[in-house]
């Protein structure tokens, strides 16, 4: 490795590479010499695609700027325009040059091929993903996934199969938004609950500092105590009864009436829309009509979902997923405050 390789640099994190591209953009272009560029370490396995080349030589001048890593001029993005300029008999190429270790480089280019130019194949996006997994094993699926457009569970089984991150074990993960989060928050959400449990009114940010977990997942464990469920969801638990579970024996509030399960009955969307819409204690006050308004815009039925499901590309399934539970969870919230209002 060469003095220039062993250069540190500061850590990168999930929330930098998602902001890439504008990054990216605030570097100046200049001119490089192409034959000072190094071109190995592609995410490609199969290398250059000489079509695409062909295609981009007979393009000219008119192509964006490459991006190269300062300390060693590897090419992080625009491999192909590189050939295509030597094709054209140039001997220079306009890039912007970045700072930044070789694994960040690395995870750029993955980034850059996977939003635009010619696409990574699921293979070179698979392997991307192991070898990032190997480089920043406290990064969430997540974020892995952002970087190199697969799903969080593929990335997930890419960390398992390939053994990825086992020599640094850890019990938190980076998220893309730079937050650190418990790995297994199940007995962080059974001391939420107990907490929760000896001091009813105690406030979420408070609890989320006692336990490390975010304020979101204390709400979501006392409106499991609420509801009289177990606070930790069952894809978190471990099979068989749980070794000094503060909240084995403590009691809990009675579960709803099964009255409150109503929203599980089929309901004909437009015929009670158009119902809704002809009644004037609706129509006729601000409140009502901005109920209409979101019941309108935002309630779906099973065949939506399927159409939006083939519709959308896979890289932006993580992104959809989140909003659609953020969205999931305010309407279970108002379901759950209406159903109140009927007992």
């Amino acid at each position: 490795m060469s003095q220039a390789e062993q250069l540190t640099y500061p850590a990168v994190d999930p929330d930098a590479i998602e902001s890439s591209a504008l990054w990216i953009a605030s570097h100046p272009v200049t001119r490089v010499r192409i034959d000072s560029l190094v071109l190995d370490d592609s995410p490609r396995l199969a290398g250059e695609d000489q079509a695409h080349v062909r295609a981009l030589a007979e393009a000219g001048d008119c192509l964006p700027p490459i991006v190269v890593h300062r300390p060693t001029l590897r090419v992080i993005d625009g491999a192909h325009r590189v050939r295509a300029a030597q094709v054209n008999g140039r001997s220079e190429i306009a890039a912007r040059l970045l700072d930044c270790d070789r694994a960040a480089a690395f995870v750029l280019a993955v980034r850059a091929n996977v939003t635009h130019g010619m696409p990574l194949s699921r293979a070179d996006r698979t392997a991307a993903a192991a070898r990032i997994v190997r480089a920043y094993p406290r990064w969430s699926d997540r974020a892995v996934a952002a970087a190199a457009g697969l799903s969080d569970k593929t990335v997930s089984r890419i960390r398992v199969c390939s053994g990825a991150g086992d020599s640094t074990p850890c019990e938190t993960r980076l998220g893309r938004d730079g937050r650190v989060r418990p790995l297994d928050s199940a007995q962080r959400r059974r001391h939420a609950a107990a907490i929760l449990l000896d001091l009813p009114h105690a406030g979420l940010r408070e609890v989320a500092r006692a336990t490390g977990l975010s304020p979101a997942t204390v709400r979501d464990v006392r409106r499991r105590i609420d509801r009289g469920e177990d606070p930790v969801p069952v894809r978190y638990r471990a099979p068989g009864p749980v070794a000094g579970d503060p909240t084995a024996n403590r009691p809990r509030p009675p579960a709803a009436p099964a009255r409150a399960e109503r929203s599980a009955v089929p309901v004909d969307r437009h015929k009670l829309l158009a119902r809704l819409g002809e009644d004037p204690s609706l129509r006729l006050n601000e409140a009502g009509r901005r109920a209409l308004r979101w019941l309108h815009h935002y309630s779906v039925d099973g065949g939506d979902t399927e159409t939006l499901h083939r519709g959308l590309p896979g890289h932006w399934s993580p992104e959809v997923a989140d909003l659609a539970r953020s969205c999931a969870a305010v309407w279970s919230e108002l379901a759950a405050q209406l159903q109140q209002r009927t007992l």
